[in-house]
């Protein structure tokens, strides 16, 4: 009997420990997902590239400085694609600084760009992020270009690395613009842990509270998107940008770089990067017609 009551309670013991992991997993998984840091490694100034400090406040507006979502106006070089803009969406780690480097290339193709922290992240302060919040600040660098610097939505091209993609989709679901160029994402946040395998002890899909579910999103899309994904991604398979591209309407690309990881997609492939994007945004942009959207979400 000594026994029995011995594997009952070990029994209990690990049943409540797995409840309890489960528990902590929900409340805590925006802390697993987002990895913001405060330091910004380096800026415009330090590489010599021209640029403007910006602040944004929730509604889109010039903010003070120190207020609102932090970022950076990179105003367009000699190029091919003027006078296009750019809404540079960067990932769940580190902030603007770390993104940098490839804005500065969209920069060099003719785009203006606007590189933006969500609250949380960089210099701009705020609660921990999550997927609303993300959506939110989002939304609002789209109102600061398309209502204070009074750029048309047709000239507005959408930008989103590895859950910036995410966000990214989010956006053109909401509001008008030019195109997308996602790269590195993946289909659903779902998807994306079920494919890591990590948590497959774990029913990810009752305690998942940060959907990001772009494969349900990018069938809606009235606008070209260009998916780009490195083949040796072991962050964010490649499959999942196939599957996006799959149900994503035309017109739509997916390029898939050879050796590529992460995060040296635009570094691995070389010049063939601005080539394609180029290409791609040089054939769409005369064919882009913007068309009205569900009424967004404030």
């Amino acid at each position: 009997m000594t026994i029995y009551k011995g594997l009952l309670a070990l029994a209990l013991s690990l049943v409540g420990g797995y409840g309890a992991i489960c528990v902590g997993l929900y409340f805590y998984q925006t802390r697993l997902i987002f990895k913001p840091t405060a330091l910004l490694t380096q800026t415009p100034a330090d590489r010599q590239i021209a640029y403007e400090d910006v602040w944004i406040d929730r509604q889109g507006q010039t903010a003070p400085a120190g207020k609102g979502l932090h970022g950076w106006w990179l105003p367009r070089l000699s190029g091919p694609l003027q006078p296009l803009t750019l809404l540079y969406l960067h990932g769940n780690s580190e902030n603007i600084g770390a993104n940098l480097g490839l804005a500065h290339r969209y920069q060099q193709m003719g785009f203006n760009v606007l590189l933006v922290d969500y609250r949380g992240y960089g210099l701009s302060p705020g609660p921990f992020p999550n997927e609303q919040r993300v959506y939110e600040d989002a939304i609002a660098s789209y109102i600061y270009l398309t209502q204070t610097r009074q750029i048309s939505p047709q000239q507005l091209w959408l930008f989103g690395h590895s859950l910036g993609g995410a966000i990214a989709i989010e956006v053109a679901t909401q509001r008008p613009a030019a195109g997308l160029i996602i790269q590195s994402t993946f289909s659903s946040m779902l998807e994306a842990v079920r494919l890591s395998g990590q948590y497959d002890w774990i029913p990810v899909s009752w305690i998942l509270t940060q959907r990001f579910n772009s494969i349900a999103k990018v069938p809606q899309l009235l606008l070209p998107v260009l998916y780009i994904h490195g083949v040796e991604d072991t962050t964010t398979a490649a499959a999942m940008s196939e599957q996006l591209h799959t149900v994503s309407p035309a017109p739509k690309q997916l390029w898939l770089v050879p050796e590529a990881g992460h995060n040296n997609v635009s570094d691995t492939a070389g010049a063939a990067y601005a080539t394609t994007v180029e290409t791609f945004v040089q054939q769409t942009q005369p064919a882009v017609s913007i068309q009205p959207h569900a009424t967004p979400v404030e």
